[in-house]
């Protein structure tokens, strides 16, 4: 197959684009799954002037090869051609989260802000790449005019955006991103991510603000160089495990300015655990944000799919998931289940189907181990269940809720801080009266909806960059519509 691709790829060198394009189409309905070929087809595409197909080609590259960073950078330039600025910039900072030093990004970078009218952000990721390599005089100029645009009275002040320096440990920047794409409608959000402290030093010395997210070895180290961070604005998130386990507590607080907490019963028990430490701190409590627009309503849901979404190991308790079922099935005989995520121990490998067995479960039972597309996926389930014994917050179920699906959300420590007590179950009869009563899906969905969005919590943590005042988002909500 690569002889073959390699004579497609010759014959497009020699300009017999037509030619290659057929035989490619040819190629691709024998090999569907090969990621060259779709990157291939998006450039022969792109030069015959069918920039939409192009893009389309591109796409389904970065779909089957997150990391194949030229397919990457094709479709940040296609969209950039379409002027879709907000989803060309998403994929050119996916690029700069795994390599800071190629100058040619930072330059795409600032021709979206300047195409997008922000000479101020233009400027700053100009002198970032002037930064890497400073021998581009024209570049230069291009920069120092920016510059002096942004400062001109006559720009409005506006789009004069903060800058903001994101760090975070490699494998836990899911969160931040998803966070970063909102700000950067209002800020320059600089992202770097990285395994190890020498990743982040050279970033922490030229920023002026800076958001630490995690309180891991990344933030440990960092607060322990005050000097670095001498005069400089910091903003350390916490969420929970780095709580939990207590690493939060050997960083260094007087080197930070701002806290922020991701739900109010985390604060109280960094605050037990750890007394003193926030003195002098900005405290703040945000909770994580959910892009409202990936999960559309949908209405008209029936009461039989219940769902499960999550990795099965001891922070969702597997064991209590079936346990609660085999209580359910027995009642209401219609009921399923449906499981997205594999078991994360052996442990769970061995009781679950040995369970599943003992109790006659394996007919209503359907694990379907690691799923790309929860959407999707989600779309004709009736139920969420939850039976973790701590969630900092459940992004997975408010997620699923804004889908329409109905809660069945154990009540976990600080779980009332978070969701409508009429959402919460504390024993299996309270679970079966979820499951008949309970609020309505349009309800839920309007309480995801107005307190839990990225656009909302992106403000919030705007205030929290721009700002002296603490940001804290409104304790428990009165219960919606309780249980039939």
């Amino acid at each position: 197959m690569d002889e073959r691709l390699k004579e497609i790829e010759s014959l497009f060198s020699e300009g017999r684009a037509r030619e290659a394009l057929d035989l490619l189409q040819r190629f691709l309905e024998e090999a569907p799954e090969n990621v060259r070929a779709w990157n291939d087809l998006g450039a022969i595409l792109q030069a015959l002037g069918q920039s939409e197909a192009a893009e389309e080609a591109f796409r389904r590259a970065v779909a089957l090869a997150p990391d194949r960073r030229d397919s990457r950078s094709n479709l940040a330039l296609a969209l950039a051609a379409h002027e879709k600025w907000g989803e060309a910039r998403e994929q050119i900072q996916k690029l700069l989260a795994e390599n800071q030093n190629d100058d040619r990004l930072w330059i795409w970078l600032a021709k979206i802000e300047q195409s997008t009218g922000n000479p101020a952000a233009a400027a700053d990721y100009l002198d970032r790449a002037l930064t890497l390599r400073p021998d581009q005089p024209e570049l230069r100029k291009a920069r120092d005019k920016l510059a002096a645009e942004a400062a001109s009275p006559e720009t409005p002040a506006a789009v004069r955006k903060p800058t903001l320096l994101m760090c975070c440990q490699k494998s836990l920047e899911h969160f931040a991103f998803e966070l970063c794409d909102e700000l950067e409608k209002y800020a320059v959000v600089r992202r770097v991510v990285g395994d190890n402290f020498g990743s982040f030093h050279g970033h922490l010395n030229t920023a002026s603000t800076i958001w630490l997210d995690w309180g891991t070895e990344m933030a440990v180290a960092a607060t322990k160089q005050p000097r670095l961070l001498h005069g400089k604005k910091v903003i350390l998130r916490l969420h929970s495990f780095e709580i939990l386990n207590r690493l939060a507590g050997q960083i260094n607080y007087e080197a930070v300015s701002d806290v922020v907490f991701v739900s109010h019963y985390l604060r109280r028990i960094f605050e037990r655990l750890m007394p003193g430490r926030l003195t002098g701190r900005r405290v703040h409590v945000i909770h994580n944000g959910i892009k409202l627009e990936r999960f559309p309503f949908i209405p008209g849901k029936g009461r039989r799919k219940i769902a499960v979404v999550g990795k099965l190991d001891a922070k969702k308790d597997p064991m209590l998931t079936v346990q609660a079922f085999a209580f359910l099935l027995r009642r209401h005989p219609e009921l399923e289940l449906h499981v997205a995520g594999g078991p994360d121990d052996n442990r769970y490998y061995l009781s679950l189907p040995d369970f599943l067995a003992k109790n006659n479960l394996g007919e209503k039972s359907n694990f379907y181990g690691h799923v790309k597309d929860i959407p999707g996926w989600l779309a004709d389930k009736d139920f969420i269940l939850c039976t973790s014994p701590f969630e900092s917050q459940g992004v997975g179920l408010l997620e699923a809720m804004h889908r329409g699906l109905r809660p069945l959300i154990y009540n976990f420590p600080g779980a009332e801080s978070l969701y409508p007590a009429a959402c919460l179950w504390n024993d299996l009869d309270g679970l079966e009266a979820l499951l008949l009563g309970g609020p309505a899906p349009e309800d839920c969905r309007d309480f995801v909806a107005e307190k839990y969005s990225m656009e909302r919590q992106a403000l919030n943590f705007l205030k929290v960059v721009t700002g002296r005042e603490p940001v804290v988002e409104e304790p428990p909500v009165p219960p919606i519509a309780g249980p039939a």
